[in-house]
């Protein structure tokens, strides 16, 4: 019997035939798999952040964005088959540049710093505290003698 492991077949025949027991099942402790290199840096260290950008595409000029590396299954609607029809792209700074390059005129959407702090104020409502007055320590007890 062999298993592919990161691209490589490993034959685990050899611990099958250890266990001797006729169950056909490796014996205990026979294969371990660890990853063949370390992980990648983060997008943002590498340089390779997505931004979100806008642009007005003919339909000649969906096989370009296609190949840049856009997602086509997020352009948004339709592009007509005459004239142009608004994109919505989320790529690195590098695939925007060779786009424009090759024609595409698009413009990156910022958001302003007013909606940055307002957006940051708010918070994500994930994180709640454990103690402190609205906690969810004072939830729990309040809970418990309602």
């Amino acid at each position: 019997m062999s298993l592919a492991v990161h691209g490589r077949e490993v034959d685990t025949h050899g611990e099958i035939e250890r266990r001797g027991d006729g169950t056909g099942r490796a014996a205990p402790g026979g294969l371990a798999a660890t990853p063949a290199a370390p992980a990648p840096p983060p997008a943002e260290a590498a340089g390779d952040a997505l931004s979100v950008w806008t642009a007005q595409v003919t339909k000649d000029q969906i096989p370009l964005l296609l190949r840049a590396g856009a997602d086509g299954t997020e352009l948004g609607r339709p592009v007509p088959d005459k004239g142009t029809g608004p994109v919505e792209l989320y790529l690195t700074a590098e695939q925007a540049a060779a786009l424009r390059g090759k024609g595409v005129r698009l413009t990156e959407k910022k958001i302003s710093a007013q909606s940055r702090n307002r957006l940051k104020a708010a918070g994500d409502g994930v994180f709640r505290p454990y103690s402190g007055e609205g906690g969810l320590k004072q939830e729990i007890v309040e809970g418990m003698v309602g």
